[in-house]
C-alpha cells in the first residue's frame, strides 16, 4: 500500500505502509499497547496512538479518520469524561496540509516522533482554543 500523488509518469511516494504479512502482527501489538495500561501520560499516548495506527495503515482508504477516533477515544479514557466539547478531528481538518506534511516527514528515517508529539498537543491546545 503507498500513498501516492501527482500525474502518471510524475508520482510522488509520500508513504509506503508496512507489508501486508506483517499486517496482522502489527495490529495485535498495537491494540495490545493502547488496551493496556501504562504508565505513559493519556495525552501522550493519544498522540503516538494516532500516529502508530496511521503508520501501520491496515487499510486502503479511512486510516485518517480511525486514527483520529481512536486518539478521541484516549483524550476520553485520559479526561474521563463522556462528553466532549471540542473535537481535536476538526482542527485537524483545518490544519490537514501541516497534518500531512508532518505525517510524511516523521514517518521516514528513524521514526522520530518528537515534532509529531509537539505538533499534536500543539493542535490539542487550538482545538481547546477553537471550542
Amino acid at each position: 500500500m503507498q500513498v501516492v500523488s501527482g500525474s502518471m509518469g510524475r508520482e510522488r511516494v509520500h508513504y509506503q505502509a508496512p507489508p501486508a504479512d506483517l499486517l496482522d502482527e502489527q495490529m495485535e501489538q498495537f491494540l495490545t499497547w493502547f488496551n493496556s495500561s501504562t504508565e505513559m501520560d493519556p495525552v501522550l499516548k493519544a498522540a503516538l496512538a494516532h500516529f502508530w495506527f496511521v503508520t501501520i495503515h491496515p487499510f486502503g482508504d479511512g486510516n485518517g479518520r480511525i486514527a483520529r477516533a481512536i486518539a478521541a477515544l484516549q483524550l476520553t479514557r485520559a479526561d474521563g469524561s463522556g462528553q466532549r466539547c471540542y473535537s481535536m478531528s476538526a482542527q485537524i481538518q483545518a490544519e490537514r496540509q501541516q497534518y500531512y506534511d508532518l505525517l510524511e516527514t516523521s514517518q521516514r528515517g528513524s521514526l522520530d516522533v518528537t515534532a509529531w508529539m509537539s505538533w499534536f498537543l500543539a493542535c490539542l491546545g487550538r482545538t481547546f482554543t477553537a471550542a
